[in-house]
């Protein structure tokens, strides 16, 4: 039943109520009421009027029911074949059988209500349900109404019930989100496992063999440990018995203690009345016996506030009582004003959930219609080449170019060439020789001029991913591991490709020259990065793992869907976001979107992903790779921040305080990793001779460098 909808009328009261007041109670006059028997012993209780409780209130009187009838209040059950043949439950009175013992009247009353109010409800079938459990209250609650005596009582149980119920759902609603994290976090976790169990299975035999020797180990001390368990045992048996023998000595110590005490008093007794009828010639009995009366009103009245004590000492004034009740009802109008603000709430939670299907749902429709358009439109010009003669590159050309339409961008080009800002890619005949000091690098170390080849960006591109490639291989035939700095590779590379050493020299001022020129390039950009020791070459190579590893992953789920060379949308999005660990849904959508462009035929729902992967002869790739780089980019970014958190105000910056500020951002760091990192950024060799340094220059040296987590973040 839902809150606030349904208002059932209240049960009528039972007649035959009578009052109880304190004025109608008599006092106490000891035990002379009632008697039971025990044993063969006779015990003798107080009468009934003296024990009720002092309160002025309306009660409702329970009808007399047998106490044979009490195994009957609840019918039996059987179970029917019905039509359909289906086993349904039936009770006896559902089958028309008569119940030969009467129930009470008041608990009649309150069953046909329940059975009246379920029946509306529509919810007779036993189950956990919210309905059910609101009608089972109102029962309650009229049946607390009815018994004011134990009102309190049943109104405190009822509302911790409540509570705990209230309690239960917050946390269950607190625990729901963490369902699916603890789902990606199980999945990582054996991911993880599992390669580690590939490249370490001599290490995990080790472990198995530790593991059984420990194990038995361990069996050793639990048999040890449950020899000392029976050792207890049996000390706490001796315990118990030695303590036992103290209580009884105990016990018997205060009984002598009580004669000793009785003979004193009677010796006591004995010296006064010999003492009053020296002096005044009383008559000793009559002394004794008023002593004997006191002493028992003494012993009845001790009795008497000791029944009291324990009969009242649980009752709380009714001052404290009416305040907690107030401040009760004080809080439920509180939880019933949240609860409306929370209806409402959700009720606009929803709305703007139905608005924003509806907006993406235009915004689908938008998109489809913009790629029709796009298809049987004219095909219009790549403005993005003139970048490579405007001065300033891609940037600057984009900067320009912003919302311009063809016109505009043709007049555009024509202002920069009036002013003289197009480059000169041909540029002087000769390039000035940079000399043969320690400082310059070994391929541009030459004296005199040095003619102009006019190297174009496409013969640049070429160039560079033939060096790209024969260094790949270079580093791979070392046997220690160690990649060879780009500028001295270079310089090996072009006496091996053209031996003379005026070609090697013209081919190395031409290059460097037209890295300069086309550093706006990503692919070229990178590669002059490297070249100069401003960019880390580990960038480029940690790339190509990435996109490998993720064709590789791509390639088995294919083989695990019967290796057909497609997957379908769903899959491809599920591959994506199993293997890049972390990646938000609008980076997903942008990847999705950017492979969707490479399709031949957008309307299918198989992608061929191998196409993807593939390099035009340039070393060129499609959007979905760069996407994909541009993903790695913003991990490496947002890694970089944190540690920049972690250094705080610090500056200038030493090299154990980088050391700190990485290891706070990836605990689980290895230290062979976290050492060159830092080494590199500091440019040394020599931890005791690294120098502090600014902090923006230490981020801006960690952007270059190949930096990225190694363990989950915290």
């Amino acid at each position: 039943m839902s809150e606030g909808k349904f208002v059932v009328a209240r049960l009528p009261p039972l007649q035959g109520a009578r009052n109880i007041s304190p004025r109608n109670t008599g006092k106490f006059e000891g035990f002379n009421g009632p008697t039971y028997k025990v044993g063969g012993n006779v015990h003798v209780l107080p009468p009934p009027k003296s024990l009720r409780p002092y309160v002025d209130t309306k009660t409702g009187e329970l009808d007399a029911w047998p106490a044979h009838a009490s195994g009957h209040s609840v019918p039996t059950t059987s179970l029917m074949l019905t039509k359909d043949k289906s086993l349904v439950l039936v009770t006896d009175e559902q089958m028309g059988k008569p119940n030969m013992i009467p129930k009470p009247r008041f608990l009649d009353q309150l069953e046909n209500y329940l059975k009246k109010e379920l029946r509306a409800l529509d919810v007779m079938t036993v189950e956990p349900n919210e309905l059910r459990l609101q009608a089972h209250r109102e029962v309650f609650e009229y049946l607390i109404e009815d018994f004011k005596t134990y009102k309190p009582l049943l109104s405190a149980i009822k509302n911790e019930y409540e509570m705990m119920f209230a309690y239960q759902r917050q946390q269950i609603r607190e625990l729901e989100p963490l369902k699916q994290m603890l789902v990606t976090v199980s999945e990582q976790c054996d991911q993880k496992i599992m390669s580690i169990r590939e490249e370490e299975k001599q290490e995990m035999t080790d472990m198995k063999q530790d593991n059984k020797r420990l194990c038995k180990r361990i069996e050793d001390l639990k048999n040890g440990q449950k020899d000392l368990e029976t050792q207890v045992d049996k000390l706490r048996d001796e315990l118990a018995n030695q303590y036992k023998l103290y209580r009884d000595e105990k016990d018997a110590r205060k009984l002598l203690q009580s004669d000793i005490n009785d003979l004193k008093y009677q010796q006591e007794d004995i010296k006064m009345a010999q003492k009053q009828e020296a002096e005044e010639e009383e008559d000793p009995v009559m002394l004794k016996i008023a002593l004997k009366k006191a002493r028992e009103d003494e012993k009845a009245a001790t009795q008497r506030l000791n029944e009291m004590i324990a009969n009242y000492g649980d009752v709380i004034p009714r001052r404290d009582f009416e305040g907690l009740e107030k401040k009760h009802n004080e809080l439920l109008e509180s939880v019933e004003v949240q609860k409306n603000d929370f209806d409402k709430l959700r009720q606009e939670h929803e709305t703007l959930l139905e608005v924003h299907k509806q907006v993406v749902k235009q915004r689908d429709e938008f998109y489809t219609e913009c790629e029709t358009l796009r298809r049987s439109s004219t095909p219009r010009p790549d403005w993005d080449k003139c970048s490579d003669a405007v001065r300033g590159g891609l940037a600057r050309w984009k900067e320009l170019s912003e919302g311009k339409t063809s016109n505009d961008l043709v007049d555009v080009l024509l202002t920069e060439m009036a002013s003289g800002e197009i480059v000169d890619t041909g540029g002087a005949e000769y390039f000035d020789g940079q000399g043969t000091g320690p400082s310059i690098p070994k391929y541009l170390q030459h004296e005199g001029p040095v003619r102009n080849r006019r190297l174009g960006k496409r013969d640049a591109s070429l160039l560079i991913k033939d060096i790209w490639r024969e260094k790949g291989a270079h580093d791979a035939s070392k046997s220690d591991g160690v990649r060879d700095k780009m500028g001295n590779f270079l310089y090996t590379y072009l006496q091996r490709r053209f031996g003379l050493e005026q070609m090697i020299v013209e081919w190395g001022y031409n290059l460097h020259d037209a890295c300069q020129r086309y550093s706006h390039d990503e692919h070229i950009g990178l590669f002059s990065g490297v070249l100069t020791e401003e960019i880390d070459e580990e960038i480029y190579h940690h790339q190509l793992q990435l996109i490998q590893k993720l064709m590789n992953h791509l390639t088995t789920m294919d083989a695990n869907k019967g290796n057909v060379g497609k997957l379908s949308k769903a899959d491809f999005r599920e591959g994506l976001a199993s293997y890049l660990s972390g990646v938000e849904a609008n980076t997903l959508n942008s990847m999705m979107r950017a492979a969707e462009s490479e399709m031949d035929n957008k309307d299918l729902d198989e992608i061929e992903y191998k196409n993807l992967f593939m390099e035009d002869d340039e070393g060129r790739t499609g959007p979905f790779l760069d996407e994909i780089r541009k993903w790695d980019n913003q991990q490496r970014a947002a890694y970089v921040d944190e540690i920049k958190t972690n250094l705080k105000e610090t500056n200038p910056v030493t090299f154990p305080q980088l050391k700190g500020a990485i290891l706070q951002a990836d605990i689980e760091i290895d230290s062979t990793k976290m050492d060159k990192i830092v080494l590199w950024v500091f440019k040394t060799t020599d931890m005791s001779a690294a120098q502090p340094m600014e902090q923006s220059a230490i981020i801006e040296k960690l952007l270059k460098c190949n930096v990225s987590r190694t363990g989950r973040k915290l």
